[in-house]
Protein backbone atom coordinates (compact mmCIF):
# COMPACT_ATOMS: atom_id res chain seq x y z
CA UNK A 1 0.00 0.00 0.00
CA UNK A 2 1.24 3.45 -0.94
CA UNK A 3 1.08 6.11 2.14
CA UNK A 4 -1.96 7.88 0.53
CA UNK A 5 -3.69 4.60 0.71
CA UNK A 6 -2.63 3.62 4.25
CA UNK A 7 -4.26 6.83 5.48
CA UNK A 8 -7.22 6.60 3.05
CA UNK A 9 -7.62 2.70 4.72
CA UNK A 10 -7.61 4.55 8.70
CA UNK A 11 -9.60 7.71 7.50
CA UNK A 12 -12.38 4.63 6.04
CA UNK A 13 -11.85 3.04 9.57
CA UNK A 14 -12.39 6.21 11.57
CA UNK A 15 -10.32 5.66 14.24
CA UNK A 16 -6.67 4.25 14.93
CA UNK A 17 -6.58 1.62 17.40
CA UNK A 18 -3.55 1.19 19.72
CA UNK A 19 -3.29 -2.09 22.01
CA UNK A 20 -0.19 -1.67 24.51
CA UNK A 21 -0.21 -5.47 26.57
CA UNK A 22 2.21 -7.20 28.44
CA UNK A 23 1.73 -11.04 27.60
CA UNK A 24 3.92 -12.41 30.41
CA UNK A 25 5.64 -14.68 27.89
CA UNK A 26 2.49 -17.34 27.57
CA UNK A 27 4.05 -19.36 24.69
CA UNK A 28 1.07 -19.95 22.53
CA UNK A 29 -2.60 -17.82 21.68
CA UNK A 30 -1.69 -14.24 22.50
CA UNK A 31 -1.04 -12.82 19.02
CA UNK A 32 -4.04 -14.66 17.55
CA UNK A 33 -6.27 -13.43 20.71
CA UNK A 34 -5.43 -9.49 20.51
CA UNK A 35 -5.36 -9.26 16.53
CA UNK A 36 -8.61 -11.54 15.80
CA UNK A 37 -10.45 -10.05 19.02
CA UNK A 38 -9.53 -6.41 19.16
CA UNK A 39 -8.28 -5.73 15.53
CA UNK A 40 -5.42 -3.25 15.93
CA UNK A 41 -4.01 -0.80 14.16
CA UNK A 42 -0.84 -1.17 16.38
CA UNK A 43 0.34 -3.31 19.26
CA UNK A 44 3.20 -2.48 21.94
CA UNK A 45 3.96 -5.73 23.31
CA UNK A 46 6.28 -6.15 26.57
CA UNK A 47 7.57 -9.82 27.52
CA UNK A 48 5.84 -11.09 24.04
CA UNK A 49 4.50 -14.28 23.44
CA UNK A 50 6.70 -15.90 20.55
CA UNK A 51 5.39 -14.56 16.53
CA UNK A 52 3.28 -16.77 14.87
CA UNK A 53 4.78 -17.52 11.54
CA UNK A 54 2.13 -15.37 9.71
CA UNK A 55 2.47 -12.75 12.06
CA UNK A 56 5.34 -10.41 11.75
CA UNK A 57 6.58 -7.52 14.25
CA UNK A 58 9.64 -5.52 15.22
CA UNK A 59 10.96 -7.19 18.31
CA UNK A 60 13.84 -6.41 20.89
CA UNK A 61 15.40 -8.50 23.43
CA UNK A 62 15.84 -7.92 26.90
CA UNK A 63 18.56 -8.57 29.41
CA UNK A 64 17.08 -11.89 28.98
CA UNK A 65 17.28 -13.39 25.51
CA UNK A 66 13.29 -14.98 25.79
CA UNK A 67 12.14 -11.68 27.51
CA UNK A 68 11.49 -9.64 23.94
CA UNK A 69 9.73 -6.47 23.53
CA UNK A 70 7.77 -6.13 20.14
CA UNK A 71 6.02 -3.54 17.92
CA UNK A 72 3.23 -4.74 15.49
CA UNK A 73 1.46 -2.69 12.52
CA UNK A 74 -1.47 -4.06 10.58
CA UNK A 75 -0.41 -2.72 7.49
CA UNK A 76 3.30 -3.51 7.99
CA UNK A 77 3.94 0.16 7.46
CA UNK A 78 6.33 0.68 10.80
CA UNK A 79 9.96 1.08 10.64
CA UNK A 80 12.48 0.78 13.82
CA UNK A 81 14.38 3.72 14.61
CA UNK A 82 17.71 3.03 15.93
CA UNK A 83 18.88 3.93 18.93
CA UNK A 84 21.84 4.30 21.31
CA UNK A 85 21.76 1.42 23.59
CA UNK A 86 19.33 0.40 26.56
CA UNK A 87 21.92 -2.02 28.32
CA UNK A 88 18.93 -4.29 28.07
CA UNK A 89 16.25 -2.53 29.18
CA UNK A 90 14.10 -3.95 26.07
CA UNK A 91 12.86 -0.22 24.99
CA UNK A 92 11.53 -0.12 21.13
CA UNK A 93 11.24 3.19 19.39
CA UNK A 94 9.25 2.86 16.14
CA UNK A 95 7.53 5.24 13.18
CA UNK A 96 4.15 4.97 11.38
CA UNK A 97 3.50 7.49 9.05
CA UNK A 98 3.52 10.90 11.46
CA UNK A 99 3.51 9.21 14.45
CA UNK A 100 6.15 8.04 16.78
CA UNK A 101 5.94 5.04 19.54
CA UNK A 102 8.31 4.16 22.43
CA UNK A 103 7.08 0.23 23.80
CA UNK A 104 8.33 0.77 27.50
CA UNK A 105 9.33 -2.01 30.02
CA UNK A 106 10.25 -1.13 33.42
CA UNK A 107 13.29 -4.48 33.73
CA UNK A 108 13.35 -4.63 36.84
CA UNK A 109 16.71 -6.43 36.48
CA UNK A 110 17.62 -2.94 36.67
CA UNK A 111 17.57 -1.44 40.46
CA UNK A 112 16.55 1.27 40.67
CA UNK A 113 14.90 1.04 37.22
CA UNK A 114 13.22 4.46 37.88
CA UNK A 115 16.41 6.60 37.24
CA UNK A 116 17.53 4.52 34.13
CA UNK A 117 14.32 4.43 32.70
CA UNK A 118 13.69 7.87 32.48
CA UNK A 119 17.30 8.77 31.47
CA UNK A 120 16.31 6.53 28.25
CA UNK A 121 13.11 8.30 28.14
CA UNK A 122 14.21 11.54 28.39
CA UNK A 123 17.51 10.89 25.62
CA UNK A 124 14.99 8.84 23.01
CA UNK A 125 12.88 12.36 23.02
CA UNK A 126 15.53 14.04 22.54
CA UNK A 127 16.53 11.86 19.85
CA UNK A 128 13.55 11.80 17.97
CA UNK A 129 12.39 15.65 18.36
CA UNK A 130 15.85 17.03 16.81
CA UNK A 131 16.06 14.61 14.18
CA UNK A 132 13.05 13.32 13.18
CA UNK A 133 10.99 16.72 13.96
CA UNK A 134 8.83 14.38 15.99
CA UNK A 135 5.43 16.02 16.84
CA UNK A 136 3.36 13.36 17.50
CA UNK A 137 5.03 10.47 20.24
CA UNK A 138 2.77 7.86 22.22
CA UNK A 139 4.58 6.41 24.99
CA UNK A 140 3.14 2.97 26.55
CA UNK A 141 4.02 -0.20 28.02
CA UNK A 142 4.42 -2.01 31.75
CA UNK A 143 6.19 0.92 33.83
CA UNK A 144 6.09 -1.62 36.67
CA UNK A 145 5.40 1.51 38.82
CA UNK A 146 1.90 3.09 40.23
CA UNK A 147 1.71 6.81 41.64
CA UNK A 148 0.49 4.65 44.68
CA UNK A 149 3.69 3.12 45.19
CA UNK A 150 4.68 6.04 47.01
CA UNK A 151 2.38 5.59 49.75
CA UNK A 152 3.21 2.18 50.53
CA UNK A 153 0.11 0.44 50.44
CA UNK A 154 0.78 -3.09 50.88
CA UNK A 155 3.22 -5.21 52.49
CA UNK A 156 6.44 -4.15 50.54
CA UNK A 157 8.17 -1.15 51.02
CA UNK A 158 8.43 1.24 47.76
CA UNK A 159 9.45 4.85 49.04
CA UNK A 160 11.27 6.05 51.95
CA UNK A 161 8.92 8.31 54.31
CA UNK A 162 8.48 12.14 52.49
CA UNK A 163 9.51 10.64 49.62
CA UNK A 164 7.67 10.50 46.24
CA UNK A 165 10.27 8.95 43.36
CA UNK A 166 7.32 7.17 41.46
CA UNK A 167 5.12 10.63 41.65
CA UNK A 168 8.30 12.78 40.34
CA UNK A 169 8.93 9.77 37.56
CA UNK A 170 5.38 10.41 35.95
CA UNK A 171 5.83 14.14 36.39
CA UNK A 172 8.70 14.56 34.81
CA UNK A 173 7.19 12.26 31.59
CA UNK A 174 4.12 14.98 31.75
CA UNK A 175 7.17 17.91 31.93
CA UNK A 176 8.29 16.78 29.19
CA UNK A 177 4.96 17.86 26.98
CA UNK A 178 3.09 14.27 27.53
CA UNK A 179 -0.67 13.69 29.17
CA UNK A 180 -1.78 10.76 30.60
CA UNK A 181 -3.85 8.69 28.23
CA UNK A 182 -5.70 6.44 31.11
CA UNK A 183 -7.22 9.81 33.10
CA UNK A 184 -8.46 11.25 30.08
CA UNK A 185 -11.58 9.86 31.30
CA UNK A 186 -10.99 8.08 34.51
CA UNK A 187 -10.35 10.01 37.45
CA UNK A 188 -9.27 6.96 39.72
CA UNK A 189 -6.40 4.17 38.64
CA UNK A 190 -7.59 1.32 36.76
CA UNK A 191 -6.08 -2.01 37.58
CA UNK A 192 -4.18 -3.52 34.37
CA UNK A 193 -1.99 -6.06 36.71
CA UNK A 194 -2.95 -8.91 39.03
CA UNK A 195 -0.32 -9.91 41.76
CA UNK A 196 -0.16 -14.01 42.71
CA UNK A 197 0.72 -12.80 45.97
CA UNK A 198 -1.33 -9.61 46.48
CA UNK A 199 -5.21 -8.40 45.94
CA UNK A 200 -4.14 -5.04 45.40
CA UNK A 201 -5.33 -3.24 42.21
CA UNK A 202 -2.08 -2.28 41.00
CA UNK A 203 -1.80 -0.07 37.98
CA UNK A 204 1.24 -0.81 36.23
CA UNK A 205 0.35 -0.28 32.82
CA UNK A 206 0.20 3.31 31.28
CA UNK A 207 -0.12 5.44 28.12
CA UNK A 208 0.94 8.84 27.34
CA UNK A 209 0.74 11.21 24.22
CA UNK A 210 1.70 14.44 23.09
CA UNK A 211 -0.90 17.10 23.19
CA UNK A 212 -2.64 16.38 19.44
CA UNK A 213 -2.71 12.44 19.83
CA UNK A 214 -4.29 12.93 23.48
CA UNK A 215 -6.96 15.22 21.94
CA UNK A 216 -7.98 12.68 19.48
CA UNK A 217 -7.98 10.15 22.17
CA UNK A 218 -12.00 9.22 21.94
CA UNK A 219 -11.42 6.02 24.64
CA UNK A 220 -9.49 4.12 26.67
CA UNK A 221 -9.98 0.96 28.30
CA UNK A 222 -8.65 -2.71 30.18
CA UNK A 223 -9.65 -6.12 28.75
CA UNK A 224 -9.53 -8.38 31.41
CA UNK A 225 -7.57 -12.05 30.42
CA UNK A 226 -6.79 -13.58 33.12
CA UNK A 227 -6.35 -16.94 31.35
CA UNK A 228 -3.98 -15.12 29.16
CA UNK A 229 -1.59 -13.15 31.12
CA UNK A 230 -1.66 -11.37 35.03
CA UNK A 231 -1.47 -8.22 33.00
CA UNK A 232 -4.67 -6.65 30.94
CA UNK A 233 -4.25 -4.95 27.81
CA UNK A 234 -5.17 -1.25 27.44
CA UNK A 235 -6.85 -0.43 24.23
CA UNK A 236 -7.03 3.05 23.30
CA UNK A 237 -9.34 4.63 20.43
CA UNK A 238 -7.52 7.87 18.91
CA UNK A 239 -10.14 9.92 15.96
Amino acid sequence: LTNQNRVKVLNQRGLMKVVSWNMNKRRKGNWEWVIENLDPDYVLAQEASPLPSNIKATTRATTKKSNRSAFYSKLQDHKRLKMSGDHGMGLLVTKSEDIFFICIYANLDFKPVHLPLLGLIAEYLTNIRRRHNAKNILIAGDFNMDRRMDENPTGTKFAAKGTYPTNEFFDAILDMGFHDCMRKFNSDPVQTHRHTRSKFPWELDHMFATENLYERLTDIRTVEVPELSDHDPIVADFR
